[in-house]
């Protein structure tokens, strides 16, 4: 619980700082496909923590509480700064490779649905149907916005266009970061290891 909240702090405390430095922040942090050609590869992960406006830092402020309240049990055993992380430079990479128009971007809503599939995904394992029924409603809502695009009130409120694929490549990069996370488990239990074999040698 206290790691959840930790991580929890630790991210919005980045967003709040972020957002009180605007307009500069923006300059320095967010994802401009500009930038990031001329080796400002930190904006592939610093995109996330701006935000457009109050309401758009809000929205996404209160997804992360929820989200994270709503898996609690899943993100005591995964580290959910780690996973954020991840997801974070999944997602840009990706925006960077594939849609090389996209000339900037902002926003959390990517790792929350990321996040979200890491979740999904646990409860999957578990074979509950909490997690088949949420399962879904997450295929659906994805789905959705692809056909059909974004939420025109959403877009409203924090005066910017939603970019939807960046929830799509959220959502495979928190499946894959489930997938991935047996890999590195074997690999840090093997550094852990050698660890102690060099200790009890000394």
């Amino acid at each position: 619980m206290r790691s959840v909240l930790f991580n929890n702090a630790i991210i919005l405390t980045l967003c709040l700082l972020v957002f009180f430095l605007q307009p500069d922040s923006h300059q320095w942090f967010a994802y401009y496909h500009s930038g990031i050609e001329k080796g400002q590869w930190w904006r592939l992960l610093t995109a996330h923590i701006c935000h457009t406006n109050g309401y758009h830092f809000l929205l996404n402020a209160v997804g992360l509480v929820v989200v994270s309240t709503l898996f609690l049990e899943t993100f005591k055993k995964i580290s959910l700064l780690a996973a954020s992380l991840f997801s974070a430079l999944f997602i840009s990479t990706c925006l960077f490779l594939l849609e090389p128009d996209l000339q900037w971007y902002v926003g959390l809503s990517g790792v929350l649905h990321a996040i979200f599939a890491i979740g999904v995904c646990d409860e999957l394992k578990k074979a509950d149907k909490w997690g088949l029924i949420l399962a879904v409603g997450f295929l659906i809502k994805i789905a959705f916005e692809q056909f059909n695009g974004p939420s025109l009130m959403t877009e409203s409120l924090i005066a910017a266009t939603v970019l939807v694929n960046a929830h799509l490549y959220g959502a495979i990069a928190g499946i894959l970061y489930f997938l991935m996370m047996p890999f590195w488990k074997k690999c840090s239990l093997r550094q852990n290891n050698a660890k102690n074999s060099v200790k009890s040698n000394k």
